[in-house]
C-alpha cells in the first residue's frame, strides 16, 4: 500500500483516484483554484459533477489552499491537471517534495520550448538536491476517464529512464481491470500521448464531414489512422523514442480510443460540421482541447528536424501538414482531406 496525492480532480485525476483506493493504497485528492465546486461536491456528495458517478469511499478531499496537507507523506504524486497548466502546479508541489517520491504525469501535452516532454519540464523544476532522489515517470495508452473510474477493463504503459522505475509503477497500480506494463521509452510514451490528440482532430474532421453529407466515410478514417501512426513514428524515432511504442498502446491503443470520443475527436468533428475553429473553440469552450495546443508543439518538433535534413513537414509528414493548416492557417476541412489524398 501507497501513500497517495492525486493533482487535480478532474475527470482523469478522479478516475485515477477511484481507481487506487479500490487497489488499496490511501489517496488524498487535491483540486485547482479551477476545481473548487468538484471538490465541494465530493466532499458532500461524493459525486464528481461531469463524470456524474459516485467515487469509492476512504479517498480524501482537498482545496487549493490546503496543499501542503494534501502532499503530507505521499510517496506517489501524480500530476493530473491540463498539459498547459502542468509547469504552474508542478511550481507549486515542489516544495513538498521529499526524498524518494515518485512523480506520475498522466496529463498528455508538448511543453513550450526547450522541453521535449511534459516529463522532462517536471524534471528541470525539481531543485538540484532531490533530482535523483524523486524520480519522474510518464503514463500512456486508451484510458478514458468515464470507462476507468467504472472499474470497465483498461490497458496502460508506464515509461521512465531507469525501467526499474516504470516497472514499480505498474506493479503497485496493477488490477484484474488495470493492465500495465512498463518501458525505459518515456520519451515514446510521452509524445504518443500528445501526438494522438492532435491526429484525432482530424480524424474528428472527417467524421464530422461524414454526418454533414449523410455518407460513410469509414475508409478515409481507416486510412487516416494509418497514416497517422506512420507519422508519428517519423517524429517519434528521431527523438529517441521507439517504434514499438508507437505501435502499442501507447501509440495505435490511445489513438483509437480518442477517435472514438472525447474532446479532440468532437473537437475535429465541430470543424467538420463546418464551423471555423473560433466557432468550434466557443462551443467547447468548458473542455480543454488538448491537441489543438499539441498542433503547435509537434510543428515546433517537425521543423527542428526538418532544419536538421531529417525529414520534409510536406512530404513526410503530409496529414500532419493540413491539420496545420486548418487548425492555423484558415483551411476548410473538406479542402485537406481531398488535398491529401491527391497528394502523390
Amino acid at each position: 500500500m501507497a501513500k497517495v496525492v492525486v493533482i487535480g480532480a478532474g475527470m482523469m485525476g478522479t478516475a485515477c483516484s477511484s481507481h487506487l483506493i479500490r487497489t488499496g493504497h490511501q489517496v488524498n485528492l487535491w483540486g485547482t483554484e479551477l476545481d473548487g465546486d468538484i471538490i465541494d461536491l465530493l466532499r458532500q456528495r461524493g459525486i464528481h459533477k461531469t463524470l456524474h458517478v459516485s467515487v469509492p469511499p476512504g479517498i480524501k478531499f482537498f482545496q487549493a489552499d490546503e496543499l501542503e496537507k494534501a502532499m503530507d507523506k505521499r510517496k506517489i504524486v501524480i500530476m493530473a491537471v491540463a498539459s498547459y497548466a502542468i509547469g504552474k502546479i508542478a511550481k507549486k508541489v515542489v516544495p513538498f517534495l521529499k526524498e524518494g517520491v515518485f512523480i506520475i504525469n498522466v496529463a498528455k501535452g508538448i511543453p513550450p520550448s526547450p522541453y521535449l516532454t511534459l516529463c522532462d519540464l517536471i524534471e528541470s523544476l525539481i531543485p538540484s538536491s532531490l533530482s535523483k532522489k524523486v524520480r519522474v515517470i510518464g503514463m500512456g495508452g486508451p484510458a478514458r476517464a468515464s470507462e476507468l473510474v467504472r472499474k470497465i477493463s483498461t490497458e496502460v504503459i508506464f515509461g521512465a529512464k531507469d525501467e526499474r522505475t516504470a516497472e514499480y509503477c505498474s506493479r503497485i497500480t496493477r488490477s484484474p481491470k488495470f493492465k500495465t506494463s512498463a518501458t525505459s521509452d518515456v520519451t515514446g510514451v510521452e509524445l504518443c500521448a500528445a501526438m494522438k490528440n492532435a491526429y484525432a482532430i482530424f480524424i474528428g474532421m472527417c467524421h464530422g464531414l461524414s454526418e454533414k453529407l449523410k455518407i460513410s466515410m469509414d475508409n478515409t478514417k481507416a486510412a487516416l489512422m494509418g497514416q497517422a501512426i506512420l507519422e508519428m513514428s517519423r517524429i517519434i524515432i528521431p527523438y529517441g523514442g521507439k517504434l514499438e511504442t508507437v505501435m502499442g498502446q501507447a501509440g495505435v491503443g490511445d489513438l483509437y480510443v480518442t477517435i472514438q470520443g472525447g474532446r479532440n475527436g468532437s473537437f475535429g468533428k465541430l470543424l467538420g460540421q463546418g464551423m471555423d475553429v473560433k466557432e468550434a473553440m466557443e462551443k467547447m469552450k468548458d473542455q480543454t482541447v488538448e491537441g489543438y495546443i499539441a498542433t503547435r508543439g509537434m510543428y515546433r518538433l517537425a521543423k527542428d528536424l526538418e532544419e536538421k535534413s531529417i525529414i520534409s513537414i510536406k512530404d513526410d509528414l503530409p496529414l500532419f501538414n493540413e491539420l496545420y493548416s486548418v487548425l492555423y492557417e484558415g483551411k476548410s476541412p473538406a479542402k485537406a482531406i481531398e488535398d491529401y489524398f491527391n497528394k502523390v
